[in-house]
């Protein structure tokens, strides 16, 4: 995670090359937020929105696509 002052590193974790964002992007983010402790917006693709995801950041702010295979995107 960078921030918008020349995109400087504020948080990295190294994950296995065949792990799921989907399935690791509510996690990431709420360690980022217990650690920084900071009001931010995230912004992620659409592998952040799903129900497991949401639940865990239902707190804060966030910025994704919704995938167009969603009924309700459709």
């Amino acid at each position: 995670m960078w921030n918008a002052d020349g995109d400087i590193p504020l948080y990295l974790r190294v994950a296995h090359g065949n792990e799921v964002d989907s399935a690791m992007f509510g996690t990431l983010l709420a360690d980022f937020h217990k650690q920084w402790q900071i009001d931010a917006l995230f912004v992620a693709d659409a592998a952040l929105y799903t129900e497991d995801n949401l639940q865990m950041i239902v707190s804060f702010r966030w910025l994704s696509r919704v995938r167009g295979t969603l009924t309700a995107a459709k």
